[in-house]
């Protein structure tokens, strides 16, 4: 393509420039020239200039079966250039050029609830071995192949995301999927230390595996919804306030970056309570209330229990 790109170049500027000394008179500038050429070339032809020599008709004919080869050839190679890229995206072939965006791994319908939800924030990669894209988004790229090996990885540019999500396959073995997860988790670790990485778990007795390959959350997969059916049976109504909490519409959990005058929890507590939130959680403890003298660690993050556009106003997420 470079060759027919340079040929296309010097046909279009000598002919423009031979057309602008063979009719000065018709073409009284070098750029008129170039413009007719270009117009004819393309087969355009709007009829504005068009020579009126027999040397002029000349050059003319040789154009239209010379340089329409030359330069549709060109255009054509641009056309099927063009389709390769987007085939090769569709097929996930494409290395990943963004950077401080999510990887999700394997694609289901509840990793597409996960990655509609960042995509509404931020740029989002999905790896998994589909042969093409599930959908299309401009903040959404697809990466084919196996989850485990450095090459996928590198070509989601792993290095430079921020987060890393690996959701459990539902339909494997509960100890084969949490395997799998395992052997993922540990590439990423591998690859990039400092991502931020959430896994789901299927069977709690994993978890001291999880912890040594240090990832940063687990979720429990099945265990989780056991649990909540057993609160339901001994304590109706509890799944629903756990579920309300969860919701981003209306009220819910939000977190929020702990302000400077903010010294103690109880300092955090009072003020929250001010504003009409509740504070919950620093992340790791529920029994703040218990803790309202101990001081906040610097550039703490806080759960509090509030309506939504409570949260907007705390610069909550």
């Amino acid at each position: 393509m470079r060759t027919l790109g340079i040929l296309s170049l010097l046909f279009v500027g000598l002919a423009s420039l031979f057309m602008y000394a063979v009719e000065p008179e018709t073409f009284t500038t070098y750029f008129r020239a170039l413009y007719w050429t270009m117009t004819t070339v393309v087969t355009v032809g709007y009829g504005d200039f068009f020579p009126k020599t027999d040397t002029g008709r000349f050059m003319t004919i040789f154009i239209y079966i010379v340089g329409i080869g030359i330069v549709g050839g060109l255009i054509s190679k641009l056309v099927d250039g063009v389709q390769l890229v987007r085939e090769k995206k569709e097929k996930g072939m494409l290395d990943v050029k963004e950077t401080n965006h999510t990887i999700v791994f394997g694609y289901g319908r509840r990793s597409r609830q996960v990655i509609d939800a960042l995509l509404e924030k931020e740029e989002v990669v999905l790896i998994d071995d589909l042969e093409r894209e599930p959908f299309s988004h401009p903040n959404f790229h697809y990466v084919c192949g196996d989850p485990a090996l450095e090459s996928t990885l590198t070509r989601a540019n792993i290095k430079e995301a921020k987060r890393a999500i690996v959701l459990a396959k539902h339909d494997m073995n509960p100890a084969l999927a949490d395997g799998r997860t395992l052997l993922i988790a540990a590439s990423i670790e591998r690859a990039n230390p400092s991502i931020y990485t959430i896994v789901e778990m299927m069977l709690e007795e994993h978890l001291d595996s999880f912890e040594q390959v240090k990832v940063d959350e687990v979720l429990l997969g099945d265990e989780t919804i056991s649990r909540m059916a057993i609160l339901a049976a001994h304590h109706p109504g509890m799944t629903g306030v756990i579920q309300n909490m969860l919701t981003k519409d209306g009220e819910g959990l939000f977190m929020i970056e702990a302000r400077r005058e903010w010294l103690t929890y109880r300092d955090a507590f009072i003020a929250l309570l001010d504003e009409g939130a509740t504070l919950i959680s620093d992340g790791k403890h529920l029994d703040l209330n218990q803790r309202l003298l101990e001081k906040i660690p610097p550039n703490s993050s806080l759960f509090v229990l509030c309506h939504s556009d409570t949260a907007k106003k705390l610069g909550g997420k």
